[in-house]
């Protein structure tokens, strides 16, 4: 298995133990053979594929960092063309190199699964059940909440999920608020408290969370990617009421799935505070932010003055969008 533009380790491991687990069962001992790509090479791999065992009728050879193995692969190339029988050989590589030509004939021939990281959507459903089957008891913010804080990480979701479940022993209901201690960040506001301070165009309130989230330590640009998120949603929003679309219509397009359904009331509501211009202008108004934060300007004053700028109150004569739900 392979890192596509980028790679997931965690994701990785679950597939490895699907397949190991699928061709020599949970005895493992002398049916399982490990190795690893920065301390050998393709004959080694080749060599430990073709050795059998008196005591395991089926085995599995598994190469970590496959990417790193020595030599030119002509050993594996002559495998490939006859592969021992009872023998399921897995290469774990973050990125194959496709310029050489063993990795092209692997890639041509084998069995290849993908590791990467989950997108938005999809690792809203992996939290989703992941929660539902720890029978965690957690509100849709503090699943929101969650999301926010760990993103893509899998393998820190699933440690911070322990955290979470050693936190709520006794069937306790965990809100945002407990999420985000629990996760290590005090009683900081949570993010998407901020984004939608700044959807409903309530900038006093967005400058008090964007302040309270800096001093806890929060980066600069990860508050602007919110700010930004947050807008878009909105022009979304306003996009779909001008379309007339349907609530499952508006849903699906804006990607609030499961638990997150609940945000689309608030979406549609802050999506009548603002006509297209004026989301434009606030758009454009976090780019420019955008540009200077990563020319070393100062982030708090930087932040600031593109909330105000884009996000306060609402222009006299500036056309709203209608509120219409279906």
């Amino acid at each position: 298995m392979v890192g596509g533009k980028a790679f997931d380790s965690f994701l990785a491991d679950q597939a490895v133990e699907k397949i190991v687990a699928a061709a020599i069962g949970d005895d493992r001992g002398d049916a399982l053979e490990v190795l690893r790509g920065d301390e050998t090479g393709w004959a080694r791999v080749v060599e430990a594929a073709r050795t059998g065992s008196l005591f395991a009728p089926r085995r599995a050879v598994v190469v970590r960092g496959a990417e790193a193995l020595k030599g030119e692969g002509a050993e594996m190339e002559a495998y490939l063309d006859d592969p021992s029988p009872s023998v399921v050989l897995v290469l774990v590589a973050a990125k194959a190199d496709k310029r050489r030509a063993i990795w092209k004939t692997i890639l041509d021939r084998a069995a290849v699964v993908l590791a990467e990281p989950m997108k938005e959507a999809a690792l809203r459903r992996h939290v989703t059940e992941e929660v539902r089957r720890r029978k965690l008891l957690v509100t849709q913010d503090g699943i929101a909440e969650l999301v926010e804080r760990v993103g893509p990480d899998l393998r820190r979701l699933m440690g911070e999920l322990e955290k979470l479940e050693a936190f709520a022993e006794g069937g306790r209901n965990l809100t945002a608020e407990e999420v985000a201690a629990v996760l290590g960040r005090g009683r900081a506001r949570p993010l998407y408290k901020l984004g939608d301070a700044v959807a409903m165009r309530q900038a006093g309130r967005a400058l008090g969370f964007m302040e309270e989230l800096l001093e806890e330590g929060e980066d600069a640009l990860r508050i602007l990617g919110t700010l930004h998120r947050s807008l878009r949603q909105v022009r979304g929003a306003l996009g779909l009421q001008a379309a007339r679309a349907t609530r499952e219509q508006m849903l699906a397009a804006l990607r609030l799935n499961g638990p997150f359904a609940f945000k689309l009331n608030g979406l549609l509501d802050a999506a009548g505070g603002w006509s297209d211009e004026e989301l434009a202008g606030a758009l454009a108004a976090l780019e420019r932010a955008d540009g200077r934060l990563k020319s070393g300007a100062e982030p708090r004053s930087t932040l600031a003055a593109a909330l105000l700028e884009g996000c306060g109150p609402k222009k006299e004569g500036a056309r709203s969008a209608g509120r219409t739900r279906r």
